[in-house]
């Protein structure tokens, strides 16, 4: 509450004492209150511990019978394949394609120098405008490489 009363005195000029920021405070007390503090009904609690004990046995299976558990390609589907078939069929299609090599080590990071440099650059020279580089800039814990998946595809 200390931070957006601070935050309504300086960015909307709210003084302190206003009515509006006493009632606000009582209100998100309120609702965060209600929110998080009441204990949970049996019957949630009874649902939380099963959906857990489900996950875990999931898991457990997945592990023990060395399968693989991957979200199909757009729709969002399961699907449960063996860990073997699953490393057969890349094998076999990086072979057939001859697109594919395995990297010794992960480029991610020099790639990611490299994009921001450039970006860095056509700034400096003014071929783009700072809107545009704000727009076109990585963020750094959100970057990642393509991976080659064999999911099958839903219709």
């Amino acid at each position: 509450m200390n931070v957006i009363t601070r935050y309504l005195i300086r960015e909307h000029h709210i003084p302190l004492t206003a009515t509006i920021i006493r009632e606000f405070s009582q209100h998100l007390e309120t609702s965060l209150h209600q929110q998080y503090m009441i204990p949970l009904s049996y019957l949630n609690i009874y649902r939380t511990r099963k959906e857990f004990k489900l996950m875990n046995s999931i898991q457990h299976r997945l592990q023990q019978g060395n399968y693989i558990l991957r979200e199909t390609d757009k729709s969002g589907i399961f699907h449960i394949g063996n860990l073997v078939d699953y490393e057969k069929k890349a094998e076999a299609y990086r072979q057939k394609t001859g697109a594919y090599i395995e990297l010794d080590s992960n480029p991610l990071w020099s790639v990611f120098d490299k994009v921001i440099l450039l970006l860095n650059d056509l700034r400096s020279k003014e071929y783009i405008l700072s809107w545009q580089l704000n727009k076109m800039m990585l963020k750094r814990e959100t970057v990642q490489l393509a991976y080659l998946y064999f999911i099958p595809k839903t219709s």
